[in-house]
């Protein structure tokens, strides 16, 4: 059974033989070269780690670079601290500067779009070279979820929305249309489904009237844009409390990722799988803290990582479970340990069903 298969089997919504595995962590030498080396590099990693499905790591901020931003990018020397906390580009000047800049704010042709159609080639190269057998799931950032990056970080963007609500509408608007065109793009380059990430998705950073009108109707016009031209897609539930999770479930996706056991909330405040299964019959993607379970040394990481998935899959209660990063690893860890990620579901599966 390839990887393809078993995620179907997951979809089916019974109790599965296996588990699944997956990890994604940036690669800051490659993603902004030619599709050519990024996907050698995507193709590498995922052949080494058998994952399940193929979550596209892109620079975190290719929306920000296609629209123009003068970004400075970090690809080589990069110091240990930046790589620990995922710090590898800087803007020099963001896109929006005023209000006016958001009401204003273009719709661009993706077509025409050398940096979206780079990323669209990274797909088109992934799709000729799996043929099916593993999902290939690029990353749509969702709208709102844009905003800072688009105009000076969080706290700029609460800004914006506390005095300038209209206008942030209307940027969501304009640049909800780039990214119909770019769910467009990646179907007809052979993604079998997207993971929508958002960091607007708890009661920290927004209320429930905000979420309802800034990020809502916008995420759910993509998600009818790829409804039944794929099969695979996700959203990403940012955050590690407060999360709107029942919104999400109410999300026309087959997955669902957050962060389950993140070690800065105590544990009664933590979305736990056996939480998140008891509000979704979704397939569920967590498993790990991607800040503190990967140090240490190869045994002691492995022994985390059994006792995580044991806890985990044991609290979903059917197996459509993938243990996975709650969200992207620091650059500073040793990928060795994101490989122990799959020899621990080797494991686990085994004893389930030996010889399966």
């Amino acid at each position: 059974m390839n990887a393809a298969e078993r995620m179907r089997e997951m979809l089916e919504k019974r109790h599965v033989s296996q588990v699944g595995a997956s990890g994604w962590v940036h690669t800051p030498e490659v993603d902004r070269k030619s599709a050519e080396e990024f996907s050698a590099r995507i193709i590498e990693l995922t052949d080494y780690n058998r994952w399940d499905f193929i979550k596209i790591m892109p620079n975190g901020v290719y929306n920000q670079e296609a629209y123009g931003s003068d970004i400075e990018y970090l690809s080589e020397n990069i110091p240990l601290e930046n790589l620990h906390t995922k710090q590898i580009m800087k803007f020099n000047r963001y896109l929006i500067q005023n209000e006016k800049d958001m009401e204003t704010f273009p719709v661009i042709n993706v077509a025409e779009n050398p940096v979206y159609q780079r990323e669209i080639a990274v797909v088109r190269k992934l799709r000729e070279h799996y043929q099916g057998t593993v999902p290939i799931v690029p990353t749509i950032f969702l709208p709102a979820h844009t905003i800072p990056e688009f105009c000076g970080g969080i706290e700029k963007a609460r800004y914006y929305l506390d005095r300038h609500p209209d206008a942030v509408e209307k940027m969501l608007k304009a640049f909800v249309q780039t990214e119909l065109q770019l769910v467009d793009a990646y179907i007809e380059a052979g993604a079998d489904g997207f993971f929508f990430a958002t960091r607007y998705s708890n009661g920290d950073i927004l209320s429930e009237e905000e979420f309802e009108r800034f990020c809502r109707p916008f995420d759910e016009q993509l998600l009818a844009r790829a409804k039944g031209r794929t099969w695979f897609n996700m959203v990403h539930v940012h955050g590690v409390k407060n999360l709107y999770m029942e919104k999400f479930d109410s999300y026309d996706v087959q997955a669902i990722s957050w962060e389950n056991t993140p070690g800065t909330v105590p544990e009664e405040e933590r979305f736990t799988v056996k939480k998140v299964r008891e509000i979704t019959d979704k397939i569920l993607i967590t498993g790990t803290d991607q800040f503190t379970d990967y140090y240490g040394t190869k045994e002691e990481v492995r022994e985390r990582f059994r006792k995580r998935l044991e806890t985990a899959a044991g609290e979903s209660g059917d197996n459509r479970f993938i243990f996975a990063p709650g969200c992207s690893l620091p650059l500073d860890i040793d990928l060795e340990h994101v490989h122990l990620l799959r020899e621990v579901v080797d494991e686990y599966n085994e004893k389930l069903w030996p010889g399966d």
